[in-house]
């Protein structure tokens, strides 16, 4: 986030404060090694920030203004509006559907921030794997929200 604006409404620390609330709040969760902990955080991160995309839709009713997403210069074709942050959150669902490991991938990647050889480290592939599966997903992804289908479908 730190090419954002200083009044975003989503402050990096907030943010990070949110995710470490949520995880003290996991009454039932056993987590089995480390690599668990961090694909679920990585997940609760993405949770977090699609549930702030739609609570900033719903309070602005149709108002120009757009929030920036959290994530890695390498997305930056993704778009910055609540609505796209949406259209990439169905289309990860899909990937995951498709591809469980590319998800979590993606997700380790570009929303808890992890360089390619920590998240090759979590999810226990080779950094050559690792790579070779973000090249597809970027792809991929790249292919679902600008080709396959209008803005804001499933």
């Amino acid at each position: 986030m730190r090419r954002e604006r200083d009044d975003h409404t989503l402050q990096p620390t907030a943010l990070v404060n949110e995710v470490y609330l949520r995880l003290l709040n996991q009454r039932k969760i056993t987590w089995n090694d480390r690599a668990h902990f961090f694909v679920f955080a990585a997940r609760m991160m993405r949770n977090i920030l699609k549930d702030h995309a739609h609570a900033h839709i719903a309070d602005r009713r149709g108002a120009p203004d757009t929030i920036k997403l959290p994530l890695s210069d390498e997305l930056a074709w993704v778009g910055t509006s609540p609505e796209q942050l949406l259209d990439l959150n169905r289309a990860l669902d899909r990937l995951e559907r498709m591809d469980p490991r590319k998800a979590q991938l993606v997700e380790l990647r570009f929303f808890l921030a992890l360089t390619m050889d920590e998240a090759a480290d979590v999810l226990s592939i080779s950094l050559a794997t690792a790579e070779r599966d973000l090249k597809f997903s970027r792809s991929w992804l790249h292919h679902e929200l600008n080709h396959a289908r209008p803005v804001g479908t499933l």
